[in-house]
């Protein structure tokens, strides 16, 4: 399964890249690059933080790709998890809301849920599918610092 994850936190995308290891995995830091990108990427799932860098906010995001007829999941990911935020998210054209902090086994079952793979379908991980920008911007402290929440058991979030 190909998913799309846009956010610019880099240890909520760490965080997601291990989680969804036998899948691929695609990443922006900006809702515009995401668009620009979006037809030449295809994903089945896309994961769509609601505050991003940049000009446009996720749910923009997620209205433009309902207006240009993408049919797949869009899953809203914020921590805003305010009284109607999950409301406004679903009426942008979100299928589904998750809140932050991330918690491993729903990703799990989020992927599970979503991944349909036909019965002669290879599942290859590529961890180089980032945009530039996206891995300029990674750091190996991102993944110690995931790492260790891991270990410890503490949830990441933005």
């Amino acid at each position: 399964m190909h998913i799309l994850y846009v956010e610019d936190n880099m240890a909520n995308v760490a965080l997601v890249r291990r989680v969804a290891r036998g899948h691929t995995l695609t990443n922006y830091i900006d809702g515009q690059e995401a668009l620009d990108n979006f037809d030449e990427d295809s994903p089945d799932l896309i994961l769509m933080d609601i505050q991003l860098a940049g000009k446009l906010t996720g749910l923009e995001v997620v209205k433009e790709l309902r207006k240009r007829g993408a049919a797949m999941p869009i899953i809203a990911v914020t921590a805003y998890a305010m009284v109607g935020d999950r409301e406004r998210c679903l009426a942008a054209g979100c299928d589904e809301y998750m809140a932050k902090p991330l918690q491993v086994p729903e990703l799990l079952a989020l992927f599970a849920k979503h991944n349909k793979p036909e019965p002669s379908e290879t599942v290859v991980e590529d961890d180089e599918t980032s945009s530039p920008s996206t891995v300029a911007s990674s750091s190996t402290d991102a993944d110690d610092s995931l790492e260790e929440a891991i270990n410890t058991g503490e949830d990441v979030q933005s």
